[in-house]
C-alpha cells in the first residue's frame, strides 16, 4: 500500500508542468499590446515634431553655412564673392545655392577668370521665398542673392547700396513653418527670425512650430 502511494505521488509530480514552461495567457498578451500602443501614441507625435524641426533647421544651417563661406572667401582674397539664393524673384522648391568669385562684381560667373567656390543643395520639400519687405540684391539676369565685398561688407538689398540695408530669404516647409534669414549689408552677417502666426510678427525665438 505504501508503495502504491509513493507511485501515485511520484506520478502526480511528474505530470505537473512548471509555470515557466507554459505560454502567455490572453490577458498577459493584451496588457503587453496596450503598453506598446500607449508608448507609440505618446512617442510618435514627439518623434514627428523632432523630425519636422530637424529637417527645417538642417536646411537653414546649410544656407547659413553658404553665407559664412562666401563672406570668409571675400575677406581672405580681398575680392568680391557673389552668392545666389534664388533663380528669380519667386518662390522655388529646393534648388542649388551657388557662390563664386566675382572680381568685376557684375553678378555673373565670367569663365575662366572667375571660379565657383561652393554649391549647396536645398531639398525639394523646402521652399525658398523672397521677402517682399527685404528683397535681395539682383545678380545676373533675374537671380537674387548677395554680393560680398573684400572688406566684409555686402550688397544685399534690392537697392544695390553698398553696406547699407538688408536683404532677406524666407525658408519654409510643407507645414508652413517660416524662418527668415536677414543678410545685413553693413556686416555681411545673418540674423535669424521665425514667423509667429498668432501675433503676425517675426520673432527672435524659434518656438512657433506647426506640425
Amino acid at each position: 500500500m505504501l508503495g502504491g502511494m509513493k507511485t501515485t505521488i511520484r506520478t502526480g509530480l511528474t505530470c505537473r508542468r512548471p509555470r515557466r514552461d507554459r505560454g502567455f495567457t490572453l490577458w498577459e498578451i493584451m496588457v503587453v499590446l496596450m503598453i506598446i500602443g500607449l508608448v507609440v501614441a505618446i512617442g510618435y507625435p514627439m518623434m514627428r515634431r523632432s523630425l519636422v524641426r530637424a529637417r527645417m533647421m538642417s536646411q537653414v544651417g546649410v544656407l547659413k553655412q553658404a553665407v559664412a563661406v562666401a563672406r570668409a572667401t571675400a575677406l581672405r582674397h580681398g575680392d568680391g564673392v557673389a552668392l545666389r539664393f534664388l533663380d528669380g524673384n519667386a518662390a522655388q522648391h529646393g534648388g542649388q545655392v551657388v557662390a563664386w568669385v566675382d572680381g568685376n562684381q557684375n553678378g555673373a560667373v565670367d569663365f575662366p577668370d572667375e571660379s565657383v567656390i561652393g554649391k549647396w543643395t536645398v531639398k525639394e520639400r523646402i521652399i525658398l521665398k523672397p521677402d517682399a519687405a527685404n528683397l535681395l540684391y539682383t545678380l545676373d539676369g533675374a537671380a537674387r542673392g548677395v554680393l560680398f565685398l573684400g572688406n566684409g561688407t555686402a550688397i544685399s538689398s534690392a537697392s544695390g547700396s553698398v553696406g547699407v540695408g538688408q536683404g532677406a530669404l524666407i525658408v519654409s516647409d510643407t507645414n508652413q513653418n517660416d524662418v527668415r534669414l536677414l543678410v545685413m549689408a553693413g556686416t555681411g552677417t545673418v540674423v535669424q527670425h521665425m514667423w509667429d502666426p498668432e501675433n503676425q510678427v517675426w520673432s527672435d525665438e524659434l518656438r512657433f512650430w506647426r506640425y
